[in-house]
């Protein structure tokens, strides 16, 4: 899953789990890379770490992402409790 950030953003994801900042992740991914073994372990090992991940129904391949889809809002509400 971290492969796909932009380079060094994992850089800034670690240190914000160092320091004990919530961290959430909405997954955006097609069906065929979610059904890599990869891709749960990813999910497993974020969530040991505290991660909060917003499960996302993968899109087809090669339909266009979803990205006409995305909401963050999910992120939001899972944050929320975390930040106030």
């Amino acid at each position: 899953m971290s492969r796909m950030w932009p380079p060094g953003f994992s850089n800034v994801l670690c240190e914000a789990y160092g320091l004990g900042i919530p961290i959430a992740a909405l997954p955006c991914l097609n069906a065929a890379q979610a059904a890599h073994p990869a891709y749960r372990q990813s999910l497993e090992r974020r969530r040991g770490m505290g991660v909060l991940v917003v499960e996302c129904e993968p899109h087809q391949p090669k339909a266009g992402g979803g990205r006409d889809t995305f909401r963050w809002q999910p992120a939001l509400e899972l944050l929320s409790p975390k930040v106030r």
